[in-house]
């Protein structure tokens, strides 16, 4: 039973982080590749914390420039690790990867690697001509789901969201899918705030997404809150996600960035 509890919280972690990025993944104009707030060779690093225990780290990177179908496309990676205490519970070593077009308006391709007991190797694909994404894990696929243009799936949507331009109380919309279901989120930018952490003091953006509406953790929490503190400077980065759910506080504090 312990184990069985270890193991859904350290999933919730990975799920709560990702919605962080999914909340202000908006649909905005095309973003010219010479602008954007990130470049090939990127990592940013966090540690997640549950209730003041440590649990693990994720981390992003931003890898070379692939080709899909012929064409160009953005290839970004999330990978979440756990750590040696909660190894001896239940072992995670989870990779997330996502795939755009060059212009960076929306996904071509979504994979998920998940290690343990309920191992999964998830692919999304998206077909922009019929507008659908398709589900499928271990080769078993699922029934395609109908999705507006400029939809993301959730670790391109963490890139998506810094290429904003942040106002306070701004509010914001936007199609999301992780190809099993499509959902239209939305939240507020709730103004500038200073945070310090040990990797430093960041001016921030203080960003809060609706999230009651949303099932799993969410749903089962009477009050569930998520906070997103982002750098106010052309990087955009979140320095620090904290989620209110049942099972407690959860966050996700930046450790280091190149």
């Amino acid at each position: 039973m312990q184990k069985q509890c270890i193991r859904i919280r350290c999933r919730q972690f990975i799920v709560v982080f990702l919605m962080g990025a999914l909340f202000f993944s908006t649909s905005l104009s095309n973003a010219g590749e010479n602008i954007l707030p990130f470049s090939i060779g990127e990592e940013i690093q966090y540690s997640v914390s549950w209730e003041m225990i440590r649990a693990g780290k994720a981390k992003f990177k931003v890898l070379p420039f692939t080709t899909l179908n012929g064409n160009k496309a953005y290839h970004f990676l999330l990978e979440v690790t756990s750590n040696n205490y909660i190894d001896m519970l239940y072992k995670i070593r989870d990779k997330l990867e996502g795939f755009t077009d060059i212009e960076f308006t929306q996904s071509l391709l979504y994979k998920k690697t998940q290690s343990g007991k309920d191992k999964r190797e998830v692919m999304v694909q998206f077909d922009w001509e019929k507008k659908t994404a398709r589900y499928s894990n271990f080769g078993g696929k699922r029934d395609p789901i109908q999705i507006p243009l400029k939809t993301f799936d959730p670790v391109s949507a963490f890139y998506k969201m810094r290429v904003i331009d942040f106002k306070t109380d701004q509010n914001l919309f936007f199609p999301v899918t992780d190809g099993k279901k499509y959902f239209m989120q939305e939240g507020k930018v709730l103004g500038r705030a200073k945070i310090t952490l040990p990797s430093g003091t960041f001016d921030t953006y203080l960003l809060v997404p609706r999230v009651n509406h949303l099932s799993g953790v969410f749903k089962k929490s009477k009050n569930p809150t998520v906070k997103l503190w982002v750098t106010a400077d052309d990087r955009k980065i979140p320095v620090r996600i904290k989620v209110k759910v049942f099972i407690g506080s959860i966050i996700f504090d930046l450790v280091s960035m190149k």
